[in-house]
Parts: structure tokens; C-alpha cells; sequence
């Protein structure tokens, strides 16, 4: 069965708001609906996954983050949308589409006769249920702020949900996606106790929960009754956590994965090897952010020094080996280069001089040079580079290595004093909850203005328009030197040349999103 095509953006004032639907099953990476005529589907095996950290569980409001829960929460609960990280396309998936005449009223179709794997109906109330669970005023489910705009919801059919925002939205479809945990829609039955769902899930997608082990393997096994006739090819899924990155890398390289992430610094070493694909995350990067609500990252002046501090040569060098990969230009991060959203110019060249004499006003004043860089555990390179050259300006750095719960649990609490972030994409919903003062709020700080253009970065009625407005917000971030980001994304999705996840026309492109229907392993 095939869909239409449909084009999510404005062809005039009187267009139809709409999604470009390709058929039935795909990827947020462009992974392909239909099996390639190249090459012969293999039914069967296993593969073999390197999870970056553990997962805090499967209750989608719980999770925060594509590498860190949502990729492996889709593979049971599926997701309503798909996104295509480089054209923002979204595509179909437990929803056959979704429509707007105005942008503020939405009409989202979903599949018939979809059953969860305990028999319960995938219907129109149990996508308002899980959506409505993501925006209950105790809800801490980082998704809130990316449905903040919904003002109803309502069951129009028994397939069908009208959402209503409270403003126009051209962008609202990207929330559905696996970009964010809103698209995970578990049985409304199983997640009456959230407690039990969140270690033994109950979605209606290509895999079942077998079991899970934390800081171990998470085990799936083959749905047979998946709505996708004929899919997934795989009869299971193992993921297993790999934090140490030269362990997961090793595990690659031997043969012992068949999926995971490689560290920048590595890329050399397996970029020429026959059993490996490796394809740099397409978009996303690696940002500095100063808590703005703490000395020194409180004063202006601090901030603005550090983002002198940095050399984009050595920087490269450093998270990247060598690789001739990056061109040490930052100035689009996270957006690809390119891209109509990118800002040229909202970067600062390497002043150490200047950055130097900044931070010693702020300590003539009586401020503390004293601060907290978190980080995630692998990056220990990095983050000793960056503490080597905030030093070097007059700042007393001491290094915090956590573990991605950690991590994130840090973050939110805006218990630190500079936190090394990252993501693997970029635009709505990811980049925008995570710079918008009622999403996670990267800095801690509140700027109107900022708030003002993410808010039209994300509900103008043209993608022009919209591009537009994230470069606004580009020029607010640097005016306020709010944070910076440093490089592309550090890591390069690599997978097993056993391991097919795309077809020529739709190929897989290095997204950290991966859908596993599809995909088939050679025995």
C-alpha cells in the first residue's frame, strides 16, 4: 500500500498545509519504504546494536533525547511521523498523514486497525491520551514545550485527532516525529502504570520487549503482527551499552556490532576499512554553555572571552584527528553548510588577548574565576582541551566526567557551571527546546527576544520565513554570547556493510535516528 505525496509548507494564502508522504516505511534518515531492486532481501538474523549510554526507561515522557532512549523506545512503540534530518521532509508512519488548512488546525489520519501487542486499538483516543500525558501541568516530559501551542484535541473519527493550537504553526508535524518522544505512542492499557511500562513497554512497532538489563542489553524480538505487512526482515534486535568509545569502536571494527557510533578522533583509523560504512551525522554539534545564572558564566564579559578562547584549527584537530572532514568553520553549526537557516558571521575569531583582558576586569571587580565543566564520559579529550585554553585566559576549570543519565539529570537541574552539550540535529524540535526558556533551557537564562524569535523560528507559515527567524536567533545568541557551539557533531554513525539500512533511492544518511523495520542483515 502506498501514500500520496504531500508537501508540508505554504504554496500561497489560501494553501492546504500538508506532509511529503512517501510510502508506507521509511526513516528519519531517509531510510527507504520500499526494498531495493538491487539487491535481495534476507529474511532473518539478528543485529547487533552499540548503544552510546543507557536509557533512563521507556514512559516517553521520561525520555529526552534521540542516543539516549528515543531510538530504541521507536523500535517498539514506533513513532506517529518520520523526518528527514536534511530537508525537514516528514513522512508516514503509524499516521498516513496529517493536514492543515490554516496551520492552527490539524487533522492527523492514522492507520486502520492497528493493534498495540496487547491486543488494545491504536486509535484516535490513544493518541490523545499519550500526547495529553506529554502536556498535564505536572508533566516533566521535555516534549511540553514542543506542544505548548495545543490548545485542544479531540477525536473526529475513530482514526482521526483534530489538534487545535492557540497560533498558526508551520512547523507543528516536526513534533510528531522521532526527533521528539512525542511521537512514541505506548498502549494506553500498559502505561496505566507507568512504573511497570517504563521497564516493560507495550508499543505497536516492528519489535517486542524481550528484556533489558540495565547497563547491559536490551533485548527485541520480532513483531509478527506488525501493521507493515511483511516487515521487519530481522527477527531480533540486541542493543548493548558501550560507553567506553575505543570499546564500541573495537566492537565495529572486529565485527562484533553492526551498528554504533564512532568518536571524531577515530574516523582515520576505520575510515578505509572494507567491513565498514562510516557517514558523519548530517547535521548537529557540540556547544560550550556557560551557566548564565552562576559565576563567572553570569557575567557577560566571561562568556564573551571564552568564545575568543578557542582556535577552529586546533579544535578540529583535536575532536576530529585529522580528518579532513570539517573545515574548521563553525559559523553554520549547527546547521549544514549551506543551509538556508545558517548565519554567517555569528562567530568570534580567536582573540586571546582580548579574552584574556575581559576576564581580568571581571576579576579586578572581585569575581570568581572558579568553574564546573560537565561533560559526558568519552569526551575527556575534549574537555581537557577546552579546560586547557579557559585557562590560559584566567578561569579555574575543574572537570566533571558523568554518564548520560548524569548528564542529563545535570543539565535540567542547571547544576553546572559550563556543560559540554551536543545534538545530532538540528532546526524543530531538538535545537529549539533546547534553546527556548521553557524547554530545557541550555544556559539557564531568559532572554524575551530570544524567546520571541524561536517562537517564530518555529510557527511562521513559510519555510523562508522561518529560516529567517533562526537566523535572528543565531545573531541573539551570539549578541549575548549565550553559547557557542564548537564544532559539528563529534561522532560518525558507522554501520556493518552487512547490515543494509537503505536503498539507492532513499539512502541512508547518518542519522542518529535510525528506523529497523527496514533494515535486513546478511546471514
Amino acid at each position: 500500500m502506498k501514500n500520496k505525496r504531500i508537501r508540508l509548507g505554504l504554496a500561497g494564502a489560501a494553501a492546504v498545509f500538508a506532509l511529503t508522504l512517501s510510502a508506507c516505511a521509511g526513516s528519519d534518515s531517509g531510510t527507504p519504504a520500499e526494498p531495493s531492486a538491487a539487491a535481495e532481501i534476507m529474511p532473518g538474523g539478528v543485529a547487533q546494536v552499540a548503544a552510546l549510554g543507557e536509557m533512563p526507561g521507556f514512559d516517553p515522557v521520561k525520555l529526552a533525547n534521540v542516543g539516549t532512549g528515543i531510538e530504541r523506545a521507536a523500535q517498539v512503540m514506533d513513532t506517529l511521523l518520520m523526518r528527514d534530518d536534511l530537508t525537514d521532509e516528514v513522512y508516514p508512519k503509524l499516521a498516513k498523514s496529517i493536514s492543515s488548512d490554516d496551520a492552527k488546525v490539524w487533522t492527523l489520519e492514522l492507520r486502520d486497525g492497528v493493534t498495540f501487542t496487547d491486543g488494545e486499538p491504536l486509535n484516535a483516543e490513544a493518541v490523545i491520551f499519550n500526547l495529553q500525558r506529554h502536556i498535564a501541568p505536572d508533566s516533566t516530559s521535555t516534549a511540553k514545550a514542543m506542544l505548548s501551542g495545543i490548545e485542544t484535541m479531540d477525536a473526529t473519527g475513530e482514526y482521526e485527532v483534530t489538534i487545535t493550537l492557540s497560533a498558526p504553526s508551520g512547523s507543528f508535524p516536526l513534533a510528531l516525529t522521532g526527533s521528539s518522544s512525542a511521537s512514541l505512542i505506548g498502549s494506553p492499557k500498559a502505561l496505566a502504570d507507568p512504573a511497570a511500562f517504563n521497564s516493560n513497554p507495550v508499543g505497536a512497532g516492528p519489535f517486542i520487549f524481550e528484556s533489558w538489563v540495565p547497563d547491559d542489553k536490551l533485548v527485541l524480538a520480532k513483531n509478527d503482527d506488525y501493521w507493515d505487512d511483511g516487515k521487519p526482515y530481522l527477527d531480533g534486535v540486541v542493543y548493548t551499552v558501550m560507553v567506553d568509545s575505543q570499546t564500541r569502536t573495537d566492537a565495529l571494527v572486529s565485527g562484533g556490532q553492526d551498528l554504533g557510533l564512532i568518536q571524531g578522533n577515530a574516523w582515520n583509523a576505520v575510515a578505509d576499512l572494507p567491513n565498514l560504512v562510516l557517514l558523519p551525522v548530517p547535521t548537529g554539534g557540540q556547544a560550550l554553555i556557560p551557566n548564565g545564572t552562576t559565576e563567572p558564566g553570569s557575567d557577560e564579559r566571561v562568556r564573551e572571552a571564552m568564545t575568543m578562547a578557542l582556535d577552529p584549527e586546533v579544535t578540529a584537530q583535536v575532536l576530529f584527528g585529522g580528518t579532513q572532514i570539517w573545515n574548521a568553520d563553525p559559523s553554520c553549526v549547527p546547521f549544514a553548510q549551506g543551509s538556508p537557516a545558517c548565519a554567517e558571521g555569528m562567530t568570534n575569531d580567536q582573540d586571546m588577548k582580548k579574552a584574556k583582558a575581559l576576564v581580568q576586569e571581571y576579576l579586578d571587580e572581585g569575581g570568581s574565576p572558579d568553574t564546573e565543566l560537565v561533560y559526558f564520559q568519552t569526551l575527556t579529550d575534549q574537555a581537557t582541551y577546552y579546560q586547557q585554553q579557559f585557562s590560559e585566559i584566567g578561569l579555574n576549570v575543574t572537570l566533571a566526567s558523568v554518564d548520560a543519565a548524569t548528564l542529563a539529570q545535570r543539565q535540567a537541574a542547571g547544576d553546572y557551571g559550563i556543560f559540554l552539550g551536543s545534538t545530532a540535529s538540528a532546526g524543530f524540535p531538538t535545537v529549539w527546546t533546547r534553546y527556548y526558556s521553557g524547554g530545557t533551557n541550555w544556559g539557564e537564562v531568559t532572554y524575551p527576544e530570544l524567546d520571541e524569535a524561536l517562537l517564530r523560528a518555529r510557527d511562521e507559515l513559510t519555510l523562508e520565513d522561518r529560516n529567517q527567524a533562526w537566523q535572528d536567533v543565531a545573531e541573539i545568541i551570539h549578541d549575548n554570547s549565550m553559547l557557542f557551539w564548537t564544532s559539528p557533531y563529534t561522532a560518525a554513525m558507522a554501520h556493518s556493510t552487512k547490515l543494509h539500512l537503505g536503498t539507492p533511492d532513499h539512502p541512508y544518511q547518518g542519522s542518529t535516528m535510525v528506523y529497523l523495520d527496514t533494515a535486513w542483515i546478511e546471514q
